[in-house]
């Protein structure tokens, strides 16, 4: 068993033991160059795809667009903890801008629910991440629910799960700026490439967040399939193209270690994390949820609704 059972617990073991540990915190710039290449590349294979026959686009996107949308993802996800550049402001400009090959603006809201994610872990109306009531009665623990689940899944976790939060996002400028560039660039690659090229972009995003291996990280993080713990991290190959999204117990222990440096946190922690279950496959990890009946989307630590942080 790891030490410390909670996020807190552990985060406070960790810096009693291993001070240098502090060495890590920060944010890496570097993630913004390669971004903008991923970006690019993106945007080219759309057009690339423009003129391809429907069961090649669909390839495309399954086989190449989903992990490029889920690395920009990724980055969407650094730049909310300002874990790419210091201040708050570049963070957001980057944000947008590898929103771009994403159809639908998703940067400066994902930032707002992600945040009220870590503050609030586990409490429902207040953590998007926590399936609605009605959502976890309505697809129970039977295979074709969670089926049929996992192919909505990119509605319920970007739209339908976010608009139960009462803490609203602020239509602000950063907002208002993320609908019109990205609602731009959708329309521009419409006009200019065609509506195939803007289908295998709309097709990348949404096996990102859906029924394919990178989606399954919405599964891993904090559904519970073994054990009593309410953060789950994943160690396989995915990790090496999404800047190590899969550390997600390390993740929410260190919020403020960017994804490149948490592989040197278990290098330097490593008693802190052997014996916690964690995930060595996201197919495995699909498939267990769908076909096991032990598993659903009740399968997670909820938490009262009180207004008050948690610190997990």
């Amino acid at each position: 068993m790891g030490e410390g059972h909670t996020h807190r617990e552990r985060r406070a073991s960790i810096l009693r033991s291993r001070p240098e540990v502090r060495r890590l915190f920060g944010q890496s710039p570097a993630t913004a160059l390669f971004a903008s290449g991923v970006v690019a590349a993106q945007l080219a294979l759309a057009w690339a795809v423009a003129g391809a026959p429907w069961w090649l686009l669909l390839g495309a996107a399954y086989a190449v667009g989903a992990f490029l949308a889920h690395y920009l993802n990724v980055v969407i996800h650094e730049c909310s903890h300002n874990l790419v550049f210091r201040w708050t402001p570049p963070n957001k400009a980057l944000g947008i801008l590898v929103n771009l090959p994403g159809v639908l603006p998703s940067a400066i809201p994902f930032r707002h629910y992600h945040l009220l994610h870590h503050r609030f872990l586990g409490r429902p109306r207040l953590d998007a991440d926590v399936p609605l009531e009605w959502e976890v009665a309505l697809v129970r623990r039977s295979r074709v629910g969670k089926l049929l689940w996992v192919l909505a899944q990119p509605f319920t976790y970007a739209v339908l799960n976010p608009l139960a939060v009462r803490r609203r996002i602020a239509v602000d400028g950063w907002l208002v700026a993320n609908c019109v560039v990205v609602i731009a660039a959708s329309s521009a690659v419409a006009f200019w490439l065609g509506p195939a090229a803007l289908g295998y972009l709309g097709l990348s995003v949404y096996f990102a967040v859906g029924p394919h291996p990178t989606g399954a990280h919405i599964l891993q993080e904090h559904i519970v399939f073994d054990g009593d713990y309410e953060t789950a991290s994943y160690y396989g190959p995915i990790n090496a193209i999404s800047i190590n999204h899969g550390f997600h117990v390390e993740h929410h222990d260190f919020p403020n270690i960017p994804g490149s440096r948490l592989s040197k946190l278990r290098e330097l922690a490593p008693r802190s994390y052997i014996g916690l279950f964690h995930h060595r496959s996201r197919i495995e990890t699909l498939w267990t949820f769908i076909m096991e009946p032990r598993v659903g989307l009740d399968s997670r630590v909820i938490r009262g609704t009180e207004l008050m942080p948690v610190g997990r």
